[in-house]
């Protein structure tokens, strides 16, 4: 199934919504971290990634996750830009990485950075 990638801004506003954006976000199939190579890589800032299998589904999912971090922060989120893309031939370099670990290595490169990213500190923001 291919890869999507979007990256985003959010309008700043007070509560701040990026945290529980990226928690519901996760919970769609969003990720902010990667497996890239041997390691496992922390995204650009406001990019997140999931498998889909088309673009549409993949957008679908990234409103739910705004719709749901609305919700959580009781205020209206405003995503002021936003770029979808295949990940299909991608490039990519990240000063925040590590090896899996293998608590945290699934069955494939999607899920053990769905574990990382719920369990490893090390890639806290």
């Amino acid at each position: 199934m291919p890869a999507y990638a979007f990256t985003y801004d959010i309008e700043s506003t007070r509560p701040d919504p990026h945290k529980p954006f990226l928690d519901a976000a996760a919970e769609e199939g969003l990720l902010y971290l990667r497996v890239v190579g041997p390691n496992v890589c922390r995204l650009p800032n406001t990019t997140v990634w999931g498998i889909f299998q088309t673009r549409a589904l993949a957008a679908a999912a990234f409103e739910r996750a705004v719709k749901a971090a609305a919700k959580t922060t009781g205020k209206p989120v405003n995503v002021e830009k936003r770029l979808s893309f295949s990940l299909q031939d991608s490039g990519y370099i990240s000063d925040v990485k590590k090896l899996p670990e293998p608590d945290w290595t699934g069955s494939n490169d999607f899920e053990t950075a769905r574990l990382h990213q719920l369990f490893d500190d090390f890639f806290d923001e």
